[in-house]
């Protein structure tokens, strides 16, 4: 009986600890899947208050630079943001980003050098070559879109 009583304690102790890191690795993949979501929200947002300036809707001209370095330094830690890949919750990322990794990585590097440009760009204070950088970014942002996000339902 003793014997019997070890087996099914060690058993339970088992299946509880895999349910439990079941649960633990879709939790982890959920609070990754909310951190890249907010990274590419800032991403958004930084292109989309640095159009509105360039294109004279508002009247933040002294806020360019700002949104320039924040575009940049968020397009550096892009990467990092894709290295779990999840599974499960609410996302748009298709599975291509780590099925083919490579060609997601080139996208990824057009994001980094189009902020880079564009920050350079607004540093020099050449407002066209401003404009034209900062259309590259919205263009490589489209250019990943396309292939590795899916569509709003």
């Amino acid at each position: 009986m003793r014997i019997f009583t070890n087996t099914a304690a060690i058993a339970v102790s088992a299946i509880a600890l895999s349910v439990g890191t079941a649960f633990t690795v879709h939790a982890d993949d959920s609070a990754a899947i909310k951190y890249r979501q907010a990274v590419m929200r800032a991403v958004g947002g930084h292109t989309g208050g640095a159009f509105a300036i360039m294109k004279g809707q508002v009247p933040y001209k002294d806020n360019l630079l700002a949104h320039a370095i924040g575009l940049d330094q968020m397009a550096r830690i892009l990467p990092s943001t894709f290295e779990q890949k999840t599974q499960g919750g609410e996302t748009r990322a298709k599975a291509e980003i780590w099925q083919d990794a490579a060609g997601f990585q080139e996208k990824i590097r057009e994001i980094q050098t189009a902020a880079a440009g564009f920050l350079a760009a607004v540093e020099s204070g050449d407002q066209a070559a401003a404009r034209e950088k900062l259309g590259s970014v919205g263009e490589s942002c489209k250019g990943c879109h396309r292939k590795f996000r899916e569509k709003k339902p």
